[in-house]
């Protein structure tokens, strides 16, 4: 993953082929030391992990995708549960006839690139387990 641009809290990043999003990104926020970000995306994925979240039943139904698809958006941000950073990120892909699918995204393998903007908070995004939902929801600490 390369900084190709940067202005104060604002950062653009270029994604390789075969780079894994989550891993990639998380790393950077902890050798940074960043606790709270926003982030949109786009680019072009060949793995990805998706799920839809069934609040009666508070499962996840996960789905593996694998193959070549375009990230037509990436919507997300960083926090911290339990001290520990995690991503939270939706997805919006488009097939090759040009149709789309998209829900919470758990994996995400470049194929071609993958852009993304992050604008760092200036304050900790923090989570903390919601029973009602079974989630894990902003808070304040």
């Amino acid at each position: 993953m390369q900084v190709i641009a940067s202005h104060g809290n604002q950062f653009v990043f270029n994604l390789a082929r075969g780079e894994e999003l989550f891993e990639t990104l998380l790393s950077w926020c902890k050798e940074n030391n960043i606790a709270g970000a926003t982030l949109t995306g786009l680019g072009a994925a060949d793995e990805l992990e998706l799920a839809y979240y069934h609040l009666p039943t508070q499962t996840y139904e996960r789905h593996q995708i694998n193959e070549e698809v375009e990230i037509l958006s990436l919507n997300g941000n960083l926090g911290t549960l339990k001290g520990e950073k995690m991503l939270h990120i939706h997805g919006v892909f488009g097939k090759r006839d040009l149709s789309t699918f998209g829900g919470h995204l758990f994996r995400l393998r470049v194929s071609g690139a993958c852009e993304i903007h992050l604008t760092v908070l200036p304050a900790p995004l923090n989570r903390s387990f919601d029973e009602k939902t079974g989630l894990n929801l902003l808070c304040r600490m």
